[in-house]
């Protein structure tokens, strides 16, 4: 049976397998790369399988005899996240498939649109990066940067419908085009909203 600090070892794999496609989705997009695509894909396959296995392993843990309280704490926060990890593979595979399309349809979006993307992008890149350094160091003091920021991409990404709305009003891009970037944006803040979950836990092991 394994120790918690290899399953915490294994659980910072997964957060950066997580991590590594969430970046190759949004090469993905950048690029119109179909290779990049598949490779995310890829990672997609390696998460599910840290899923099932981690999973395992901490459930056996957690049932041994010798786990002390905080120990078993621990482990069922762990569990928690390694949920959260799948799910954000999840919505980045759902941003896969309109990036998919996107490419085959030759859609195209605004620069407007593609920097307000980017933007939400690089917000929720940054606080995936906080968990998996702060899973490295085990070290949840590392989170607080990401803690009290939900309201404030909630606000940003209603600021970027109403804008890609209006942009659409104004017929600087097409219905099908406008509803692959909203699907993108909530997606994404989803993804964010699951980074914050997990550092809200982390944040809590004693």
């Amino acid at each position: 049976m394994q120790d918690l600090n290899s399953l915490r070892i294994k659980l910072t794999d997964m957060s950066g397998v997580a991590l590594g496609m969430l970046k190759l989705t949004y090469r993905a997009f950048m690029e119109h790369d179909l290779d990049l695509l598949s490779a995310a894909l890829n990672e997609e396959t390696r998460l599910n399988d840290f899923n099932m296995k981690l999973t395992a392993d901490l459930v056996e843990l957690g049932r041994s005899p010798q786990i002390q309280k905080e120990e078993k704490a621990k482990i069922i926060v762990f569990t928690d996240v390694v949920g959260d990890l799948e799910l954000i593979g999840d919505y980045c595979k759902d941003i896969l498939e309109r990036v998919q399309i996107k490419i085959e349809e030759k859609l195209l979006f605004s620069d407007v649109a593609v920097k307000e993307y980017g933007e939400l992008y690089l917000k929720t890149e940054k606080a995936l990066e906080e968990v998996v350094l702060a899973l490295e160091r085990d070290n949840p003091y590392l989170l607080k940067g990401v803690l009290n920021k939900q309201g404030h991409i909630d606000s940003l990404v209603d600021e970027y419908r109403k804008r890609h709305n209006q942009r659409l009003i104004e017929g600087v891009c097409s219905p099908f085009a406008c509803n692959m970037f909203l699907n993108m944006l909530d997606f994404t803040a989803a993804i964010y909203y699951h980074v914050q979950k997990i550092t809200r836990n982390l944040a809590n092991i004693k």
